[in-house]
């Protein structure tokens, strides 16, 4: 019996000594379910009327739609904390998504009405153009004279440059939103467009990929960006006196960047983005992508109901006058949503629940700078969507314990994306294309492939010499080839075939 057992034991040594190759790309789970049931009407049916007229996941839908709607509520409140401070409503979001995915075609629909708002500022600005032109040449006219005049006094000069009144005010820029600013560039805007802005981009590597997120520039960006959040006032430094320091108050700025998987890697890999603290402020989704499943459906009656009742619903917003504490700074005056008891003892409760799933072997304890600030965002997503629905009984009333619910449910759906994305490791192009070649070799079942053959039919961003060497290489050093010492004859191209450099495809087991 034992040398029975021996000998099976021995066979089974060295069936599990085969050494498995290794990941190149971690291993991502499935997204979570958009729990779409907690959202109230209106913006709940315009995210499934994107979804089913654009054919793209719910989550998808709604990170558009939702990031709309804090552009909307941003310039007229701010929402009380369980702490009793007063913080801003303005939202990051961050869309991972392939090209191909429809990114564009669903924000289009979420954002039309921003776009048409800023088409009308525009014509109103070019007249105030022309207004401003006259009265700014007519005032430097006036201080001139009031300057010339060889017997005049200091207070004589005075007196004539105080009959000149102030100078005029040029016109705010039209713009609501901004894809890819700079961080001095930003800040400029603020200066010289709405207090209220919408950093919204469907090609978010045209910002992440650009000067504000150059590693030199990266901690900069993340801290400007991560203030913004914070509602502090923008600080703009320079030492020549013609650009002058100036201090911004009463600004606010949401964020949805959009942008394919190793641009996204680049970012939610970054540890220096992520201690400087604004991966914590970020509400990240990565749909599943429908490829493949999206055969033509004419969209329902009920969709295109919905999603013009919302697009009419965020275009009144959009036509409200700001409110401003005096009118040359331009600071916003805003309203502050109180927060109901029974929703400050849910958010409450809330916070207490967060906190003991970030400590040492809790659920949120590798997102634990997300879930410190997961509180906050909840009261700020339920203070959104119920300024969207009601704003008159929202000042009126106080933020509910219906509408927290609603936060809630949606930062926890964040947080299970958070935990599953935040800390990926970014893939240089050498990785990037080795994932490439060996997914392409296995989906064609081969067991062994030559170099040459490769260099000639390979995927085509891997088939140049120097990359295709450095990916081999790769998959080498991870097991997933293994060279033929020698080399060997192959049936690749219809017909056996000498390679002289040659390597065995290892089996993954999939068990």
């Amino acid at each position: 019996m034992s040398g029975m057992f021996d000998d099976r034991y021995e066979e089974a040594a060295r069936e599990v000594s085969v050494p498995q190759p290794l990941g190149i790309q971690a291993v991502v789970t499935d997204a979570t379910e958009f729990p779409i049931a907690a959202l109230s009407a209106t913006l709940g049916k315009a995210i499934l009327a994107i979804s089913e007229m654009a054919q793209v996941p719910v989550s998808l839908a709604a990170q558009s739609v939702l990031a709309a709607a804090a552009l909307a509520a941003q310039p007229y409140i701010n929402v009380e904390t369980i702490t009793g401070q007063s913080r801003p409503v303005s939202l990051f979001f961050f869309t991972i998504a392939a090209s191909g995915d429809r990114k564009s075609t669903s924000d289009q629909f979420a954002i039309d009405p921003v776009k048409r708002r800023e088409e009308l500022l525009a014509v109103d600005y070019q007249r105030a153009s022309l207004s401003y032109s006259i009265a700014e040449a007519a005032y430097k006219a006036a201080t001139q004279k009031a300057k010339a005049g060889a017997n005049k006094t200091r207070d004589d000069i005075r007196k004539c440059l105080e009959d000149c009144g102030t100078p005029p005010q040029p016109p705010v820029q039209p713009l609501l939103t901004a894809d890819e600013p700079t961080g001095p560039g930003l800040q400029r805007l603020f200066a010289e467009a709405m207090p209220a802005l919408g950093l919204f981009s469907d090609e978010g590597a045209t910002f992440l990929g650009g000067w504000s997120m150059q590693e030199e520039n990266q901690a900069a960006t993340g801290g400007m960006l991560s203030k913004l959040w914070d509602g502090s006032p923008i600080k703009r430094i320079r030492a020549d006196k013609e650009n002058a320091t100036t201090i911004l108050y009463g600004r606010r700025l949401s964020l949805h960047l959009m942008v394919q998987p190793d641009i996204a890697n680049s970012l939610l890999g970054n540890k220096a983005v992520r201690n400087q603290g604004l991966l914590s402020r970020i509400l990240v989704a990565a749909p599943k992508s429908l490829k493949g499943s999206r055969f033509w459906k004419e969209p329902s009656d009920d969709a295109r109901a919905n999603l013009d009742r919302y697009q009419k619903k965020l275009a009144l917003h959009l036509e409200r006058p700001f409110a401003y504490r005096e009118e040359t700074s331009r600071a916003l005056d805003l309203d502050l949503i109180v927060l109901q008891p029974e929703a400050r003892t849910k958010l409450i409760a809330f916070s207490d629940h967060c906190e003991k799933l970030l400590g040492p072997g809790g659920k949120y304890e590798q997102i634990a700078d997300f879930a410190s600030k997961m509180t906050e965002n909840a009261t700020r997503l339920a203070a959104v969507i119920a300024w969207f629905e009601s704003s008159s009984t929202l000042l009126r009333e106080g933020l509910s314990e219906r509408a927290v619910n609603a936060g809630i449910a949606l930062v926890e759906f964040y947080a299970e994306e958070a935990a599953r994305l935040y800390g990926t490791p970014a893939l240089d192009d050498d990785d990037a294309n080795a994932a490439t070649l060996i997914e392409w070799v296995r989906k064609r079942e081969f067991t062994a492939i030559g170099l040459r053959f490769l260099n000639r039919r390979g995927p085509t961003q891997v088939r140049s010499a120097s990359v295709l060497k450095r990916a081999i290489q790769i998959l080498v050093e991870h097991g997933h080839l293994v060279a033929i010492k020698g080399g060997a004859t192959l049936e690749l191209e219809g017909g056996p075939k000498f390679y002289a450099e040659a390597f065995t495809v290892v089996p993954v087991d999939v068990a």
